[in-house]
């Protein structure tokens, strides 16, 4: 739980940031009618969404586990994550287009007040992304991205608007804009791959089938391994469920094998939760035999 607390507080300060900045770049871009300002203004509206959309999903990953969801609420920071990417594709298609308009037609920017508010931006998404950075959990590193995006589009804007003042050059304010798009289009895109990686429960990136059961094969005392599945629950929760084939023996010999590869998984593979079903050779065939083909009764 603790954890869980300090996340909650640094998204709450990262939320409370681009709040104000959002406030601040919107009233600007009516002040300076700058596309590259209303264009972060609308990504840190993107950011607003998604810090509260980690906010909530860490609250549910906190949840108890209940008869009705054994799994918890781990899967809500991936349906969050993956709303955010198609949010930020969006956002980024209506800066194209209005990028577009302004090449078509050129028009002027108030560059002092878009340099301050622009430089104000800069600071707090900087400071936004610090909180947030380093963190495993993919919804927080989806609101994470979002800042740092934010962070260089801030950056971005400043240096289009010295530019604009030395050179009288309003074109830059739109080119800015695209930049800024094209770097954010690349970070939605990969975080829409994960979420959708995870959603559609791919093995995880980095983890090969073949090479884990070569591995898991060589353990003493297995024979074989089959029936394999691996997947991610959430962004730090990896799931493996196998058939392992030993040979016929004590029932306590089998949890030692058990033991053995769940160890390998977790120690080699980062995988935490496993399921696995042992099975033998020929185990049980004299059984099988008796019931289904019974001996004949003789009669003395």
């Amino acid at each position: 739980m603790k954890l869980f607390s300090s996340i909650r507080k640094r998204l709450w300060a990262a939320l409370l940031i681009n709040i104000g900045i959002l406030f601040a770049e919107l009233i600007g871009y009516f002040v300076t009618n700058s596309l590259a300002l209303l264009g972060d203004a609308g990504h840190v509206a993107t950011d607003v969404l998604a810090i509260s959309s980690a906010l909530i999903a860490v609250r549910l990953a906190a949840e108890e586990f209940h008869d009705k969801a054994t799994f918890g609420y781990h899967r809500a920071e991936v349906i969050s994550a993956f709303f955010n990417s198609i949010l930020l594709l969006l956002v980024c298609g209506y800066i194209f287009y209005r990028a577009y308009g302004r090449f078509i037609e050129p028009e002027e920017v108030v560059t002092t007040p878009m340099l301050i508010i622009a430089s104000v931006g800069l600071v707090g998404n900087a400071v936004g992304a610090y909180l947030l950075h380093g963190n495993a959990d993919i919804n927080v590193r989806g609101a994470y991205l979002h800042l740092l995006a934010d962070t260089f589009s801030s950056i971005g804007v400043v240096i289009g608007t010295v530019l604009i003042i030395y050179t009288g050059n309003h074109l830059i304010d739109p080119i800015i804009s695209i930049i800024i798009a094209v770097f954010v289009v690349s970070g939605a895109v990969r975080l829409l791959k994960e979420s959708i990686s995870i959603i559609m429960h791919w093995t995880p990136e980095g983890l090969n089938v073949k090479d884990i059961v070569e591995r898991l094969e060589n353990v003493e005392g297995v024979r074989e391994v089959h029936d394999v599945h691996i997947w991610t629950l959430c962004s730090s929760l990896r799931s493996f469920s196998a058939h392992v084939v030993v040979d016929d023996q004590m029932l306590s010999k089998g949890g030692i094998i058990k033991a053995k590869v769940r160890n390998v998984l977790h120690e080699e593979f980062n995988i935490q939760h496993t399921t696995l079903e042992i099975e033998c050779d020929n185990c049980g065939d004299d059984i099988v035999q008796t019931i289904c083909h019974p001996p004949e009764n003789h009669v003395h």
